[in-house]
């Protein structure tokens, strides 16, 4: 076992940092190749807390506030949006820092140890959330920063200090800080992995471990409590309930069993497996059960996550290595329990290459931008002129329609599919068309019409928009809607603020604006004839 130098560890962990941050932050400004509404509801979401509004309190989301108060931060000392958003991501990955070297020094050897802190750090610093597609992305990037944290919390649970490194009330505190993160950030994290991470430190007695844990978590969301008042978990709560009761958003990616044992999934299932039959006939059974309980959170996790990247493979992989037994002992398949060990290790990190190569590279392919292709995704804010969308996707307008509505003669070689039947409102059909690309084009154009005749709404209007994001208030000067929810889910959330309703006749999800309208049917409304264009219906609220 080779013992890792602290300091060295220290100085390995900032020239990375250094590295993947500086590259990330040379561009100059957040070049976005894809996701752009993504980027879009990040954004809103920034507007809005800089204005002084809280999330949960002041609009509706299920994501924490942790994953925008180092954006905000930046925002506020003065850099455009873009700027801070990558610099919000150093400033995590400064603050993580010092924990995931806690993990190598005292859990983790050799190579091991190196290996975790690259890929934490990397994944932190990434601009692409991983899968195998390039193009470059601010999507679900909480997520890259959930895994990190999890990581941490997982691997200070799970594995037994080395002789020289104990200090549990130390790991506990880490650990309860990790898992209020969680619960502050993705709480679907925390979800899956607060029972496991009990567990873990009851396993290995580390009872000192796991009540300091708890106070630490406890004394954090009291001092949440204390910033935001006594309604900031119950709202939260609420806002995370609204995501279960959506019909599209609960769980965005693969079903459940494709999740399990679908082609892309089948061997880490069966590698995850495996490595649990293998620890426990190595003579690891802690370990194997401990394994064996995160299972679940792991499947849970990655179905719940949209692209389903299945990233606790790379924690597996560091899990593996880390309790690599002597050899002699045979285990399934009468292999060497050492080599058998390694071998599962290394299918479990071949698996999720794909991914990772896309997480390393990722701020060095923002470097080498051709910034010709780009231009602002909203020129209209100071503060947002160094985010950057690729002009391709989101200038030329693309819709998907329903040919036959436009060509009847077709009707009768046609079998209608539920995915496509009509959307309604109050009786009226709307077109069946889902924008594809151009929704900065478009929502730049409906936002300037909706300030000219016969709409003529002043700057202070606030608008309920039935699709699952837009960037209509932004892009017009408008105000945003007080209780509004940036990324839809469901209800009728801020409708009491709204001025008016549009309904785009070519949204950017058809499915969200039938589920948003029926909610709106069903909320009581009085509403005045819609004024009307060819790219929305506009329905004024008496109030």
């Amino acid at each position: 076992m080779t013992k890792i130098s602290p300091l060295k560890y220290a100085a390995f962990l900032a020239i990375l940092i250094l590295i993947f941050g500086g590259v990330g932050l040379a561009k100059g400004g957040l070049y976005i190749g894809r996701h752009e509404g993504d980027t879009a509801h990040m954004i809103e979401i920034v507007l809005r807390m800089l204005a002084g509004q809280v999330p949960h309190l002041d609009f509706s989301t299920p994501i924490g506030i942790f994953a925008f108060l180092p954006a905000v931060g930046f925002a506020k000392a003065g850099l455009g949006l873009g700027q801070a958003f990558i610099a919000g991501q150093v400033l995590v990955a400064v603050l993580l820092a010092p924990l995931i070297g806690r993990v190598a020094v005292s859990r983790l050897s050799g190579l091991t140890a190196w290996g975790f802190g690259f890929v934490t750090v990397s994944m932190i610093l990434s601009l692409v959330h991983g899968e195998n597609i390039t193009a470059l992305s601010v999507s679900m990037y909480y997520n890259r920063w959930a895994w990190a944290v999890a990581f941490i919390a997982i691997l200070l649970a799970a594995l037994p200090p080395h002789k020289d490194a104990k200090a549990p009330a130390l790991d506990g505190m880490i650990v309860g800080a990790m898992l209020a993160a969680l619960a502050l950030l993705k709480p679907t994290y925390f979800v899956a992995f607060v029972a496991p991470i009990a567990f873990a430190f009851v396993l290995r007695g580390a009872w000192r471990s796991l009540w300091v844990g708890m106070i630490t978590g406890g004394v954090i969301a009291g001092v949440m409590v204390a910033i935001y008042g006594v309604d900031f978990f119950p709202a939260y709560v609420s806002d995370l309930l609204s995501v279960t009761r959506s019909d599209t958003r609960a769980a965005p990616g693969a079903p459940l069993m494709e999740v399990i044992n679908g082609p892309r999934f089948m061997i880490g299932s069966l590698a995850l497996i495996l490595s649990v039959i293998v620890l426990r006939q190595a003579g690891q059974d802690r370990a194997g059960l401990v394994l064996f309980l995160l299972a679940p959170g792991f499947v849970y996790v990655t179905y719940q996550n949209f692209g389903n990247d299945p990233k606790w493979l790379m924690l597996l992989a560091i899990y593996l290595l880390a309790l690599r037994p002597e050899s002699g002992r045979r285990v399934v398949f009468n292999a060497d329990a050492r080599n058998a060990v390694a071998g599962l290790a290394l299918v479990s990190f071949a698996l999720i290459t794909p991914s990772f190569q896309n997480i390393v590279t990722s701020p060095f392919r923002h470097l080498a931008t051709k910034a010709l292709d780009y231009a602002p995704q909203f020129k209209t804010r100071a503060e947002l002129r160094d985010v950057f969308v690729k002009t391709q996707r989101t200038a030329t307008v693309l819709g998907r329609v329903v040919m036959v509505d436009d060509l009847p003669q077709l009707a009768p070689y046609v079998v209608e599919d539920d995915l496509f039947k009509p959307v309604t409102f109050l009786g009226e059909t709307l077109p069946r068309c889902t924008l594809q690309s151009g929704d900065v084009a478009m929502h730049s154009y409906m936002a300037d019409r909706l300030k000219q005749p016969p709409f003529n709404f002043p700057q202070d209007s606030q608008f309920f928009v039935a699709d699952i994001a837009s960037g209509i208030w932004i892009l017009g000067g408008f105000e945003p809607l007080k209780g509004g929810a940036p990324w839809y889910y469901s209800g009728t959330p801020g409708i009491e603020n709204a001025d008016a309703i549009i309904i785009p006749t070519c949204p950017l999800d058809a499915e969200i604006e039938r589920n948003a309208l029926a909610a709106l049917e069903s909320a009581g409304l009085v509403l005045r004839p819609p004024l009307r264009d060819d790219t929305m219906l506009v329905y004024p609220i008496v109030k």
